[in-house]
């Protein structure tokens, strides 16, 4: 009986970790979305009113654009919004799916676990070359902690799929 409620205290655990997560990659999401679209009104007005364009704005637009995509990773993965294969269903039992479901989940978070270690090593090695955006002049390497960040985090929800799969997001319809 202890052992049950401890399990139902994890995945509410669980359940509440991976919802509020989701709410802050949203609000970042769409906090970078929101910048883009202002440096890009922001280079096309000073562009007709003076006659040049806001300097580094397109770039800065680029980079908040890669941001937000990155974390559209991440928020696909929370939402069950990722296109599959779905022929394969037809070859098992329908009896078969919640369990195929749940190593599905298990082989999603060691693939997103094996690209979090490799995107962390292009980071370190980013920060470690000094690399810069030509442009305008600044580390890369805080933009690019996104990519680890993306991978990390998909492991993370992918295992707690595995371990508690009523949190598992229902997949979306694709036609």
């Amino acid at each position: 009986m202890e052992a049950a409620i401890a399990g139902t205290r994890l995945e509410t655990a669980a359940r509440r970790f991976v919802e509020g997560v989701f709410k802050i990659e949203v609000v970042v999401t769409c906090g970078a979305f929101l910048l883009v679209a202002t440096a890009l009104i922001a280079d096309v007005v000073a562009r007709e009113i003076i006659g040049s364009g806001l300097y580094g704005a397109q770039k800065f637009a680029v980079f908040c654009t890669a941001v937000a995509g990155l974390l559209g990773f991440a928020v696909v993965v929370q939402t069950g919004g990722h296109l599959r294969v779905q022929a394969v269903d037809k070859l098992f039992p329908t009896a078969w799916h919640p369990a195929m479901a749940r190593i599905g989940s298990l082989i999603s978070c060691a693939i997103c676990a094996f690209f979090a270690v490799y995107a962390a090593e292009f980071l370190e090695s980013s920060i470690q070359l000094n690399e810069t955006d030509m442009v305008l002049e600044i580390p890369v390497w805080p933009i690019q902690i996104a990519v680890p960040y993306l991978f990390a985090i998909s492991a993370l929800r992918y295992a707690l799929f595995f371990a508690f799969p009523a949190i598992r997001p229902a997949e979306k319809e694709h036609e």
